[in-house]
């Protein structure tokens, strides 16, 4: 953990019911941080700041080797008609060969994670303040909260990469998914 203050997300078990995925989705079966750490997932909470600036932040990305970050904005009024399908590709179940690492300054959203062995999904809602580091090779979608509209500051080691492997042949054989597979089993 960072330096941020310490709290912890919210998560749980996903419902697994077939309407809005911007709604929370909670089965009522909680799921232990811990248990969503030890799949690789790293957080910190870092309060917002007023003035725009985030030592804290940027002495993460500086640990890890983060040259790049830009700032992204989703709502109807960035997008107009492109926020459906923006969302709709966030959505789609997907692995990145790249940590995935998204500080949120606005908004709500969900994470969706595979847990593994058992394949079940699980959901934590992440909102400002959560800086949310996901691990290469990990299966994962993303969706706003009701209110579609979700500021974020997205870092990258070098330029900016949207390249999602969705899940299949080609994702499960990745070397970054057997990676993940071999390290939260050592776990």
């Amino acid at each position: 953990m960072g330096e941020g203050i310490f709290i912890m997300l919210t998560c749980y078990y996903l419902d697994n019911v077939d309407s809005d995925p911007r709604l929370p989705h909670d089965s009522g079966k909680p799921v232990d941080y811990s248990a969503v750490l030890a799949l690789g997932v790293e957080h910190w909470h870092i309060p917002v700041s007023a003035d725009g600036r985030y030592p804290e932040v940027d002495a993460i990305m500086e640990q890890r080797g983060y040259h790049y970050h830009d700032f992204v904005t989703l709502n109807k009024e960035a997008l107009g008609d492109a926020l459906e399908s923006t969302l709709d590709g966030f959505y789609e179940e997907h692995m990145h060969e790249f940590e995935e690492s998204r500080y949120i300054t606005e908004g709500y959203g969900y994470w969706d994670i595979r847990e593994h062995p058992t394949e079940n999904w699980i959901r934590f809602k992440v909102g400002p303040g959560d800086l949310v580091i996901l691990p290469p090779g990990m299966f994962h979608r993303f969706t706003l909260d009701e209110k579609t509209d979700l500021s974020s500051v997205r870092m990258f080691l070098h330029e900016p990469s949207r390249v999602a492997l969705p899940r299949g042949e080609k994702a499960e054989k990745s070397s970054y998914r057997i990676d993940y597979l071999k390290r939260i089993a050592a776990e």
